[in-house]
């Protein structure tokens, strides 16, 4: 959203009430309504759905400059998933009609159309194809939304992400190789994007 509008419009909607919250956090909740969307100013986000029986899929992340829960705001429709803190965040909270008001205003409501378009084309990414090459682009993104090489991720996240097994995402981790990417119970590292864009455009290493 940071990229859609002028400095200034941004700045307006981020002067809203600022609150920090620890990792872990649930932000916002699956299957309440629409009251707010929050400016996230810093940290990174996980957005997650469950379906009737339970299971998770982790759909996305977000990072710095997104507004979050905006599309139950836009639709006056309860929220589809949880989001929830992946490490310390800090956001502002803005009320659905000030946000609405803010979208007509600033003429943004073809560009978060545009912009849930290419959430879904990122989702589609994440989950087809090649899997080396889904978890490298992965990582990828989680390095230019946060700036960060670190995140506290596990390997049953990542596989949520990809909708592939866990078992399976740790052989690709063990593919990708340490001069690529570390991983531990609780972390991811990226040690190298040059070499994790190599498997993007299938080069040999």
């Amino acid at each position: 959203m940071r990229d859609l509008v002028p400095a200034e419009a941004w700045d307006e909607l981020t002067s809203g009430r600022r609150r920090i919250h620890p990792a872990g956090t649930i932000l916002l909740r699956q299957g309440d309504t629409g009251t707010h969307v929050l400016a996230l100013l810093r940290g990174l986000v996980k957005v997650v759905r469950r379906d009737i029986e339970g299971r998770e899929r982790l759909l996305s992340f977000r990072g710095p400059g997104e507004v979050l829960g905006e599309m139950a705001v836009q639709n006056d429709r309860i929220r589809l998933a949880d989001v929830q803190a992946i490490s310390i965040c800090e956001v502002a909270s803005l009320p659905a009609h000030t946000f609405r008001h803010f979208v007509e205003r600033h003429g943004l409501p073809g560009k978060l159309a545009c912009l849930a378009n290419d959430r879904l084309w990122e989702q589609t990414q994440a989950g087809e194809g090649d899997l080396d090459q889904r978890l490298a682009g992965a990582l990828l993104r989680l390095v230019a939304m946060s700036g960060d090489r670190v995140f506290r991720l596990t390997r049953t996240e990542l596989a949520q992400h990809l909708g592939a097994g866990r078992n399976s995402v740790s052989d690709a981790l063990r593919r990708l190789g340490p001069s690529r990417v570390r991983a531990d119970k609780t972390c991811i590292e990226v040690v190298d994007e040059r070499l994790l864009h190599d498997v993007l455009r299938r080069y040999p290493v």
